[in-house]
């Protein structure tokens, strides 16, 4: 039987970042949302003065790519040593539909209308793009709850693993 240090590191690294990132999109959601949002499109305004340094998306795509990456050599790790290969794969799932692309299909598409081209819209366009912006934030933060889930099931699963080879030796 081959040794699971290897994978139980990865999975558990990616299991780490997968916490995080869901920890920062709820931080991210509970704080700052009801202040952006408070009185669209003033609160909005206000919003892009502030963030006018460091906005979310400034560190919220990064750290995707993180945790893109990690998901990656998660399941490179998970398929080479047979292990966790399930949650991992239904990580991977909750990742790239339920963040990835949600965000890039749907959330970006509102932002734009939100905080770059608020100017070109009517204030019911607004409000209902600030409405439906954080609906899928809502969906964005469970499918981080899910992602982050799924990779500490695949982490300890390997451990599992890891520990009954030592009882067996």
């Amino acid at each position: 039987m081959r040794s699971v240090t290897v994978p139980l590191v990865v999975l558990t690294g990616y299991a780490v970042v997968a916490c995080f990132v869901f920890g920062t999109a709820a931080a991210e959601t509970l704080l700052l949302y009801p202040n952006i949002f408070r009185d669209v499109p003033e609160s909005l305004a206000l919003t892009q003065q502030f963030m006018s340094v460091v906005s979310v998306g400034d560190v919220m795509r990064p750290l995707g790519g993180v945790l893109t990456l990690c998901a990656v050599l998660a399941l490179v790790a998970a398929v080479r040593y047979r292990v966790g290969l399930r949650w991992t794969g239904l990580s991977l799932v909750s990742l790239i539909s339920g963040q990835f692309l949600l965000s890039v299909l749907y959330e970006w598409p509102r932002a734009t209308i939100l905080f770059d081209d608020r100017d070109k819209h009517t204030l019911a366009e607004i409000e209902r793009a600030a409405t439906e912006f954080q609906i899928g934030e809502g969906f964005r933060v469970l499918a981080a709850a899910l992602t982050a889930l799924f990779a500490v099931a695949a982490a300890l699963v390997c451990y599992r693993r890891r520990v009954l080879a030592a009882q067996a030796r």
